[in-house]
């Protein structure tokens, strides 16, 4: 009896290293187990460089200054409905009448004088990047894009992105 048990013993162990061994073998994700990457991987394929129509090398990078937009249109309603209840105050009958129309253009006047001295100039990035076509584009956008030149970069939606 105490050869079956080592034997049952020896089986339950084996056993027990194939189940434990099986679970570390994983299959690649994304293409229904085939070992070989559906999409080239880090920019290559077998036929070299992997290319998209709108990636390139940047050949410039500049800081410059933008016209902040303005809403002087929403100003100017502002300021006209802010008039006219200050001259609605004034006066009785035809009078508050007349009060209540200059205010509200006077109003009106003051706060797109107003709306547009808050605008200005806000700092943009202009990035010129010489197309995989042998094209050039140039994108100007807010936000800095954390690239220079020489860097490879894809252009998307009129923003730059480092590849």
């Amino acid at each position: 009896m105490a050869i079956a048990t080592g034997k049952t013993m020896f089986v339950s162990a084996a056993l027990a290293a194939t189940l434990a061994l099986a679970g570390c073998e994983t299959a690649p994700y994304g293409n229904g187990g085939y070992s070989r990457p559906s999409q080239p991987a880090y920019g290559y394929d077998n036929r070299g460089p992997a290319r998209c129509s709108s990636c390139g090398v940047v050949k410039e990078v500049q800081q410059v200054y933008v016209e902040r937009k303005s809403n002087g249109t929403l100003g100017a309603v502002i300021g006209a409905v802010a008039g006219g209840v200050l001259g609605n105050q004034v006066g009785k009958g035809d009078g508050r009448k007349a009060a209540t129309v200059a205010g509200a253009v006077a109003g009106g006047v003051v706060g797109n004088k107003v709306a547009n001295a808050h605008s200005g100039s806000d700092v943009a990035w202009r990035v010129t990047v010489r197309l995989d076509s042998g094209q050039y584009t140039t994108v100007t956008q807010a936000e800095d894009p954390r690239v220079r030149e020489g860097d490879y970069v894809e252009v998307q939606g009129g923003r730059i992105y480092a590849r």
